[in-house]
């Protein structure tokens, strides 16, 4: 299940899961002004997409240099909002046994990021 878990959540779903998460960062107070930024948010989402399908189904993936990181979290609390958020997408559209996997990945994603210390 592990190693193709894109293709058992399938597209559908995993399309559903980057538009709530997406929908959900431009209405959170800490991202929504970034969000606005954002000028192609159908190319963020497409992106997105790529990304997820390629990584739970265990392939590699290079984020195209040109587009540089959209709104990377710079701390700990930013990653645990952002995290907060896209783990109650999937949670909302993939069946618990597949949503477990997919927010594994998730949490392993946030171990490698550069991320500042929250202060206070």
């Amino acid at each position: 299940m592990m190693e193709y878990l894109a293709q058992a959540i399938g597209l559908p779903a995993l399309q559903a899961v980057i538009d709530d998460f997406i929908a959900a960062l431009r209405q959170h107070p800490l991202f929504a002004a970034a969000m606005r930024g954002v000028a192609r948010l159908d190319r963020l989402r497409n992106r997105l997409v790529t990304f997820w399908y390629a990584v739970l189904d265990g392939e590699s993936y290079r984020w195209p240099a040109q587009a540089g990181l959209p709104l990377q979290p710079a701390s700990q609390q930013e990653w645990r909002a952002a995290q907060q958020l896209f783990d109650q997408a999937i949670a909302r559209h993939v069946p618990q046994h597949l949503a477990l996997g997919w927010q594994q990945r998730l949490a392993w994603l946030g171990q490698t990021l550069p991320l500042a210390e929250t202060v206070g």
